[in-house]
């Protein structure tokens, strides 16, 4: 069976492009991912999931195999200049209890190598492969679509240094990184700076006689730091070495590091016995000015590089392509509104400006002497560069200000200040993540969770009914009005009535265009703020997770869907 024509190409397997090709795949959307690199990457990187993050996996299906293998987040440990005894244990964050909104409040450290195998795997039950030693080499758009040069290093009968295939595709999404090409070739500015008197060195090694339950550190003030962060599975950990002069080189000689490692540490029983991955990391700190130009996207580091202070960088990346892939989606379905694709940057360019803001003021908070938390840091201190503030879970990040959100609770004020990593609790606004809830049941007695009904290919209307049960006809009607335009094994609009815990979904029976579950616990009602002595209101959950539209009725819905279907619908 051949492959359909791809309507979007991938250009870079990193976890953004991986996301994003994943989403667009779950969506029926045709696409090809491309990675220049001749070998999968090896190498630990980015290692922090946030919980905004888990919950994108969890909405793409593959947050169990992440978890599998991953971890919590280690105590952080410092010892003292002998380098045996301990100077300070502490956590590197408060662990927060899960609760019925909020069903992974915690980050789980997994290395970037596994992420990518695992969304590789789930990708290629969608028959999509990532093509290896595809590499971008041009591209030019107009008003239809994109055409692109891609250079394969693959030898063949015909060209022994490989051949040049000219690609015509609707839609293009650069992930190739800071240096890839798609950013430059459409000539967009990298606006920020490049730290060259701060540094560090990375390495991911295999390591034996490691104490696996602690991230651990050793050095001091003028003597300089190592640190051992250990790897889920195996004997793997992330050595991190302050760079102590601009000309200092530290290669992938396992003796030289072992060395280096020796000489600060003051231990000779941790032993290192290969190497996996080396890098000499400086901080820069950029942004593109544009999220995109014509029919050409950049996401992930291919739009903003920065210090990995806070673990953001994975994070922020993967949630680019999920606030795009869908938008992407629909316009491949034509069922896009003529401005549907330009919110993408519009809901993530402040975001990412910010995330750049937090992060740089934790790197201008740590002082790169690695060894130093066990001496100088004060546990208790707001200032702490040892410490994670809660907003780095990102579950407040929200697009309240889009022009494609509709919120008829809390109206949105002119002039008001954007908070864009926003907060984690008060009243869930219209541009905000959307809850889970725990507890509910349908039909059959079952126990359901919303997260469980959410759908990264439809949107989720959450009608909450009256005291009595009821929800008022046209409500359903409107709704389901939308799905005349969609194929039946792929309705645009999915929605479920939410019962109050004191009827029972049996007297009510399933709606006919609708789901029935009863909120037996309140949980649904208590995170989306819904007053018992209100009229139904319905609640509109966009395929990425954020709350669109907070509404009454039909004139609302209709709003809403008229920002994201426009005409087509």
């Amino acid at each position: 069976m051949t492959s359909p024509q791809p309507a979007v190409l991938v250009v870079g397997a990193g976890p953004a492009g991986l996301a994003a090709a994943l989403s667009l795949a779950k969506n029926s959307v045709p696409v090809r991912i491309i990675e220049k690199n001749d070998a999968y990457q090896v190498g630990a990187r980015g290692v922090g999931i946030q919980p905004r993050t888990l919950e994108v996996f969890a909405n793409l299906g593959v947050l169990d195999d992440v978890l599998a293998k991953g971890i919590t987040q280690p105590i952080m440990r410092a010892y003292a200049p002998n380098g045996r005894d301990i100077a300070r244990e502490w956590n590197f964050l408060d662990v927060v209890e899960l609760s019925p909104s909020v069903p992974y409040p915690n980050p789980t450290m997994i290395a970037q190598d596994d992420t990518e195998a695992i969304l590789r795997d789930h990708l290629q039950r969608y028959n999509v492969q990532v093509e290896l030693g595809h590499e971008l080499v041009g591209l030019e758009q107009d008003d239809k679509g994109v055409t692109a040069q891609i250079f394969s290093h693959t030898p063949n009968a015909n060209d022994t240094n490989g051949t040049t295939e000219t690609l015509r595709v609707s839609w293009l999404i650069g992930a190739d990184g800071a240096r890839g090409i798609t950013r430059k070739t459409l000539g967009l500015d990298f606006i920020g700076e490049t730290r060259e008197s701060e540094g560090a060195l990375l390495a991911d090694l295999e390591v034996e006689n490691l104490d696996r339950d602690a991230w651990q550190f050793w050095g001091s003030t003028g003597v300089g730091g190592v640190a051992l962060r250990p790897l889920p599975g195996g004997s793997r950990a992330v050595l991190m070495g302050r760079i102590e002069s601009a000309d200092m080189v530290w290669d992938a000689d396992l003796s030289r590091i072992q060395e280096h490692f020796n000489a600060i540490s003051k231990r000779d029983d941790i032993k290192f016995t290969k190497v996996n991955w080396v890098s000499k990391w400086r901080p820069n700190i950029r942004m593109v000015n544009k999220f995109y130009v014509g029919r050409v996207f950049v996401i992930g580091d291919a739009a903003h590089i920065h210090s990995p202070t806070g673990g953001q960088g994975l994070n922020s990346s993967v949630q680019d392509a999920y606030n795009l892939s869908w938008k992407v989606a629909l316009a491949y379905k034509k069922l896009a509104s003529a401005s549907l694709l330009s919110t993408y940057e519009t809901e993530r360019m402040p975001v990412i400006a910010e995330m750049l803001n937090i992060s740089t003021k934790l790197l201008n908070r740590y002082s790169f002497n690695i060894g130093s938390p066990g001496a100088t840091a004060n546990p208790n201190a707001a200032a702490d560069p040892w410490m994670r503030d809660a907003k780095l879970r990102q579950l407040g990040v929200n697009c309240r200000w889009s022009p494609i959100v509709v919120d008829e609770r809390t109206p949105a004020v002119e002039g008001e200040v954007k908070d864009v990593y926003g907060v984690e609790t008060g009243v869930v606004c219209a541009g905000d993540r959307a809850p889970d809830a725990s507890s509910l049941v349908d039909i059959a007695n079952d126990a359901i969770t919303l997260f469980g009904e959410f759908s990264p290919t439809t949107h989720t209307a959450l009608v909450f009914a009256q005291q009595d049960g009821s929800v008022a006809p046209p409500i359903l009607q409107k709704l389901e009005s939308y799905n005349s335009h969609a194929s039946p094994n792929s309705p645009l609009v999915q929605s479920i009535v939410i019962l109050p815990s004191t009827t029972s979904p049996q007297s009510h029976g399933d709606y006919t265009s609708a789901k029935t579950l009863v909120d037996r616990e309140g949980h649904a009602r208590s995170a989306y703020a819904i007053k018992d002595d209100e009229p139904a209101s319905v609640i509109i959950v966009r395929p990425d997770g954020v709350v669109g539209a907070i509404v009454e009725g039909v004139d609302g819905i209709g709003k809403y869907f008229s920002g994201v279907f426009g005409t087509s619908v």
